[in-house]
């Protein structure tokens, strides 16, 4: 019997990188060498890429650096410790214009797509939707007719989308809105775009759990935070809290996906070292 071809994705999100901050530098190491070694087709970081603070060019310029250490092709799309938060409740403030000034020269585009072992992956950039301010709400504007487009692109391809705030909590059709996910209005385009059937994975961080559901004929896929997170955090208790990163073989019928812990990595254990800046909830 000969088995179907297969492309390696790892996923990783929510490192936190900073000089000032060791034990997510060693995690993120870890993460390097593990692609060294499994040579995956495409690394996907889903944001929050810097430790803390959406207005330090220190941290962006260093985890930039590291980013750079992969051999590996890569992309990466913004969260809210990256470029600012959405409503309700934003983290830091909104995401601005410098901002997303900020992170795109450091990091290139906030959104992309790549053609890849017969799947088309999309990155967004999950701030920018539902936003209601001058040039922000153009930005989005500008965002969905790309991503309609690259939608259309697909040409019937399996679509898989990766961005930093998960979809929905629960559904695709639920109507809450929270800091946990996205909200409503780009909840109901997005779940429009998964029942036309195309879209079949969309891949996410932010709450620092992994987390595996399926709604609506799409497999909807939390990231843990790569990076350690500090004792005192809050957990959503929303699915599995861990350090790790999440890998998937996509073949044209099938997505498996696989969760990588710290001992899968190589090492045994990070511990959370003491450190003047704490990681806030997510």
């Amino acid at each position: 019997m000969k088995l179907p071809s297969q492309t390696t994705i790892l996923h990783v999100s929510d490192t936190h990188l900073s000089p000032d901050f060791p034990a997510s530098t060693e995690m993120w190491t870890a993460a390097v060498r593990y692609a060294e070694k499994s040579r995956p087709d495409l690394v996907i970081h889903t944001g929050d890429v810097v430790h803390d603070d959406p207005d330090s060019d220190r941290d962006h310029a260093f985890a930039a650096f590291q980013l750079r250490r992969l051999t590996t092709p890569w992309r990466i799309v913004p969260g809210n410790h990256d470029i600012g938060d959405s409503e309700p409740d934003p983290f830091r403030g909104l995401v601005s214009p410098v901002r997303l000034e900020r992170f795109r020269r450091h990091f290139g585009a906030d959104r992309w797509s790549v053609a890849i072992g017969g799947w088309w992956l999309i990155g967004l950039n999950s701030l920018l939707f539902d936003t209601r301010l001058g040039a922000e709400e153009a930005e989005e504007a500008e965002q969905w007719n790309w991503l309609e487009e690259r939608f259309r692109e697909a040409d019937g391809r399996p679509v898989g989308l990766f961005m930093h705030k998960p979809p929905a909590i629960n559904s695709l059709d639920e109507d809450l809105h929270v800091n946990k996910s996205i909200g409503v209005t780009s909840r109901g385009r997005l779940l429009a775009m998964v029942e036309s059937g195309g879209v079949k994975l969309i891949g996410s961080g932010h709450l620092h759990e992994h987390v595996v559901l399926y709604s609506h004929g799409a497999l909807l896929v939390g990231a843990p935070a790569l990076g350690p997170v500090p004792a005192g955090t809050a957990a959503w208790n929303l699915g599995l809290r861990c350090n790790g990163l999440v890998e998937y073989r996509l073949s044209e019928a099938t997505v498996r996906v696989r969760l990588l812990r710290e001992a899968d990595l190589g090492i045994q254990s990070v511990p959370v070292r003491p450190h003047r800046r704490i990681i806030p909830s997510a």
